[in-house]
């Protein structure tokens, strides 16, 4: 893997993300505001992602940057976000965390063994 590709990969999503959030939000909010709020959390992943960090770990790093990304928008905000922003923001949380339970629940059910024990007849 280059650094070019995952700095273009990145640079386009961190614009991507920027207009997005910028068309979902009040007008005083501007695209620079946005892109400035969301950087440190796009360049943080895009260097855990070159680093090829394990997926679940990335998967947490990146849900819990972007819940703290919505809050600094939250108070650069010269207006309230509509409460939709605050359920995009936790829903990578969520859904993150919904993954995690449920592998681990499949790695117990594996554990566990199928047949039940011998019964003592007496």
């Amino acid at each position: 893997m280059k650094r070019f590709d995952v700095i273009a990969m990145f640079a386009s999503l961190w614009l991507l993300a920027s207009m997005v959030i910028d068309a979902a939000t009040p007008p005083e909010l501007n695209v620079y505001m946005i892109g400035a709020a969301i950087a440190p959390a796009t360049a943080v992943s895009a260097l855990l992602y070159w680093l090829r960090v394990p997926r679940i770990d990335f998967a947490v790093v990146f849900a819990t940057l972007w819940m703290v990304s919505e809050m600094v928008l939250e108070l650069i905000s010269p207006k309230p976000l509509s409460p939709l922003m605050a359920i995009v923001a936790v829903a990578p949380m969520v859904i993150v965390g919904s993954i995690i339970n449920f592998q681990c629940w499949r790695r117990r059910s594996k554990l566990r063994p199928l047949t039940s024990p011998p019964s003592s007849t007496s």
